[in-house]
């Protein structure tokens, strides 16, 4: 977990030499949202293009694999929830954002394909030889979630969920001299759920949306300059 006061520093640091800091905490909020968004679908597009690479034979062994980097980067924001069916097929959990897999919740958590081509399921349902059954349920994945057979009421859906927003709150307090200096507040604030590993790209990355804000060339230069160190 990144400490959202270290990125906060960092950025006013190199936003402003002098530490009178133009970045304000709402600014900084607004950009540090859009950057972990940014770094975490980063996350999803190496994984997949890891996938490539390991069907084509090509991905590394565990200690270089694109693959399995991703999905340790990624298991902080896995989560595992039981879902009822209603109406309208299994309502997906509001922070949705990629499923991992699916099972009955049943004793034996039989395990549910899933889907994401209609045709295919289709294609399965019509099917007399590979139709859905209670020991070879599918799911189609779309809005909702459909499972059949549609005698299924309950499965259990490990996916992966949003990242909580990163938020830097501060406060104001007094100086013996009578002016006030702002300080960070820990209750209010919440920390990157990205691993420590990305501090530095999260640091370049809203520094980077500063300097186009700001349009100061310097400012943004610096940040490539950061970015391209990693």
């Amino acid at each position: 977990m990144i400490l959202v006061q270290s990125v906060y520093e960092a950025v006013k640091n190199l936003a402003n030499k002098d530490q009178k800091g133009f970045i304000t905490p709402a600014q900084f909020n607004s950009f540090a949202k859009i950057a972990q968004l940014n770094i975490y679908y980063e996350l999803f597009r190496e994984f997949v293009e890891g996938k490539k690479l390991r069907r084509a034979n090509v991905d590394g062994d565990v200690a270089f694999s694109l693959v399995e980097r991703s999905k340790n980067d990624l298991a902080v924001f896995a989560e595992k929830k039981d879902l009822t069916k209603s109406r309208d097929g299994f309502k997906k959990p509001d922070n949705y954002v990629m499923f991992i897999s699916c099972a009955v919740k049943n004793a034996a958590k039989t395990p549910v394909h899933i889907l994401t081509d209609e045709s295919k399921v289709n294609h399965l349902l019509n099917s007399t030889l590979s139709a859905p059954s209670s020991t070879f349920p599918v799911a189609m994945m779309s809005d909702t979630i459909e499972v059949f057979p549609t005698t299924i009421t309950k499965i259990t859906l490990r996916y992966y969920r949003e990242p909580v927003l990163p938020v830097y709150q501060s406060k104001l307090v007094s100086t013996p001299q009578g002016g006030q200096v702002e300080i960070f507040q820990e209750s209010g604030s919440s920390n990157f759920e990205l691993p420590y590993q990305y501090e530095q790209e999260l640091v370049a990355e809203i520094a980077k949306m500063v300097g186009i804000n700001i349009k100061d060339k310097d400012l943004y230069a610096g940040a490539q300059y950061e970015e391209q160190r990693q």
